[in-house]
C-alpha cells in the first residue's frame, strides 16, 4: 500500500487527516513544519513516500519553499497542496514546479482520497513509461501492457537476434516502422546502418535507382554515382515499409537481390555483394495481391519468413493511458510547453473511440490538446468527433454500422459542427478570425455554436 507522507503544523488537523488516510488503508508519516519533512526527504537513506500532502502556510518555511528547494534537486514527491491561504503567485510557481494538484480546505474526505487515487495512478503510469523506455535501447520504445502488445514483444525478442527475414502486418498508424526499428536495435547488426524507404512514397520510375543505385550516364539526372539503399544498408538492416505498393515490374529485381545478396546499379556492367538484412512491412492482405497476380509469390515466401502481426488500437484500449500520458509528455517537450496533468476521466473517453487511425492518430489528438487545451487535460477539450465515439463524417455513412442512414438533418449538423471545431481551434478560439474566415457575422457565429452546443474547451 502506498505511504503519504503528511505535513501540517495544526495538530488537529494534522491527526484528522492521518486518521482518515489510515483508515482507507494508507500507511502515513507525519510531520508539522517544512524543515523537518525537508531533512527526510533529502536524506539519501530514507524511503521516499508515494504522496505528499503539503500545506503552505507553516511556522518558518512555507510549502511552496519546500517545494522549490526540492523539485530543482528531483527530490520532490508527487505532491498535493492543502491549503485555504494559498495566493495566485504562489499556487502558479508551485505548479510550475511540478505539484500535481491543489486542494482548498477545508476539503471533503471524498475530494482529498480521489485527488491522491488520481495522483498514484499517473505516477504509475509515468513511471512504467521509463521502465519501457529503460528495457529497449535507441528509443525503440513498445508501450503498452494488453497481452496483444506483450505477445508482440515476445516475437521482437526472439525474431531479433536471427538473421530470418521478417513481414510485419498492422493497419495503418499502427508502428509498424517503430517494430523494425526495435528489431534492428536488439539485433546482432544493431551497430550497423538502419536504413528505411516507403515503397508507396517514391515514384516508380525513381525507386529502382533508390534501392540499387545508379552510375554516372544511366539516365538524364544521373551525373554521378549513387549508392542504392542495399548498399548503404552493408551490415545492418533494410526497412521496407509498404512493399505491397512496390511496382510488379521492380519485384523480380528485389527477388534476385534476395536470392544473392547482389546488387547491380541502374546502368552498370557488374554486380557488388552486400549483407543485408531485410524487413518488410505492409497494410495490405498480400496473399489477396498475389492471388490477384498483382505481388509475385515467390517474392512472398522469400518475405515473411518471419511474420508478425500488430494489433490496432481498438483491440488494445485498456493501453491508452500508458500511451496518450507518454504523447503528452512528448508534444509537451517538442514544444517547449509546461508540463500538463491528464485528468483520468479523458481517458475513459478516449476507450469509447474505434480509433481507425490507431496510434498514429492518438498522437496526433495528444499534440492537438497540449497545444490547444488548458491544464489539467480533460474530456471536454477532446476533439467533438471523437469525444462522441464517431469517426467522422466519414463514419456517419457507414450504414454496416448504423441501423439505418443518419436523417438529413443529423448530418447537416454533424457536418456543420465538425467544420467550425476545425476553423476555431486553427484560429485558436478566436471568434472574430473564425467568422471572417468563414464568411459570416460574430452574431450569427454565436447563434451557431449554441444551437450545435460548441463550447471553447476547458
Amino acid at each position: 500500500m502506498a505511504t503519504i507522507m503528511v505535513v501540517e503544523d495544526n495538530v488537529k488537523i494534522r491527526a484528522n487527516t492521518i486518521f482518515q488516510l489510515e483508515d482507507a488503508g494508507y500507511h502515513t508519516r507525519g510531520y508539522a513544519s517544512a524543515e523537518e519533512a525537508s531533512a527526510y526527504l533529502t536524506d539519501p537513506e530514507t524511503v521516499k513516500p508515494d504522496v505528499l500532502l503539503l500545506d503552505v502556510r507553516l511556522e518558518g518555511k512555507s510549502g511552496v519553499e519546500l517545494v522549490a528547494e526540492l523539485s530543482p534537486k528531483d527530490q520532490l514527491p508527487p505532491t498535493i497542496i492543502v491549503s485555504g491561504e494559498a495566493s495566485i503567485n504562489e499556487t502558479m510557481e508551485a505548479l510550475r514546479l511540478g505539484v500535481y494538484d491543489f486542494i482548498e480546505k477545508p476539503a471533503t474526505n471524498e475530494r482529498l482520497m480521489q485527488t491522491i487515487r488520481n495522483c498514484l495512478e499517473v505516477t504509475a503510469l509515468k513511471k512504467h513509461i521509463k521502465q519501457l523506455e529503460a528495457g529497449l535501447p535507441g528509443g525503440t520504445t513498445i508501450l503498452g501492457t494488453t497481452a496483444g502488445v506483450s505477445n508482440l514483444r515476445q516475437q521482437i525478442r526472439r525474431v531479433a537476434p536471427t538473421q530470418g527475414r521478417v513481414l510485419i502486418r498492422g493497419e495503418s498508424g499502427t508502428g509498424k516502422e517503430l517494430v523494425a526499428a526495435s528489431i534492428h536495435e536488439n539485433s546482432t547488426r544493431r551497430d550497423g546502418p538502419f536504413i528505411k524507404i516507403n515503397c508507396a512514397a517514391i515514384p516508380g520510375h525513381l525507386i529502382e535507382s533508390e534501392l540499387f543505385g545508379h552510375v554516372r550516364g544511366a539516365f538524364t539526372d544521373a551525373r554521378n554515382d549513387k549508392q542504392g539503399l542495399f548498399e548503404q544498408a552493408h551490415g545492418g538492416t533494410l526497412f521496407l515499409d509498404e512493399i505491397g505498393d512496390m511496382d510488379l515490374a521492380l519485384q523480380p529485381r528485389l527477388l534476385r537481390v534476395l536470392e544473392d545478396g547482389t546488387v547491380r546499379r541502374v546502368g552498370d556492367t557488374r554486380d557488388r555483394k552486400v549483407d543485408v538484412r531485410v524487413i518488410a512491412a505492409t497494410h495490405t492482405d498480400l496473399e489477396e495481391e498475389v492471388r490477384e497476380k498483382r505481388f509475385r509469390e515467390d517474392l512472398y515466401f522469400r518475405l515473411s519468413a518471419l511474420p508478425i502481426e500488430i494489433p490496432p488500437l481498438r483491440d488494445r484500449l485498456d493501453d491508452i493511458p500508458i500511451l496518450f500520458t507518454h504523447f503528452v509528455q512528448q508534444a509537451c517537450k517538442m514544444h517547449m510547453l509546461p508540463k500538463r496533468v491528464v485528468d483520468p476521466g479523458t481517458f475513459d473517453a478516449l476507450k469509447c473511440y474505434h480509433w481507425p487511425g490507431n496510434i498514429r492518430e492518438l498522437r496526433n489528438i495528444a499534440e492537438r490538446m497540449v497545444v490547444f487545451g488548458g491544464d489539467p487535460l480533460t474530456a471536454d477539450q477532446i476533439p467533438g468527433a471523437i469525444r462522441s465515439g464517431g469517426g467522422g463524417v466519414a463514419e456517419l455513412l457507414r450504414p454496416i454500422k448504423l441501423a439505418a442512414f443518419p436523417s438529413l438533418r443529423d448530418f447537416k449538423a454533424q457536418c456543420e459542427r465538425e467544420y467550425l471545431e476545425l476553423v476555431l481551434h486553427s484560429t485558436n478560439w478566436n471568434v472574430s478570425e473564425t467568422a471572417r474566415i468563414l464568411g459570416i457575422q460574430r452574431p450569427h457565429l454565436h447563434q451557431k455554436l449554441n444551437q450545435l452546443g460548441i463550447h471553447r474547451p476547458g
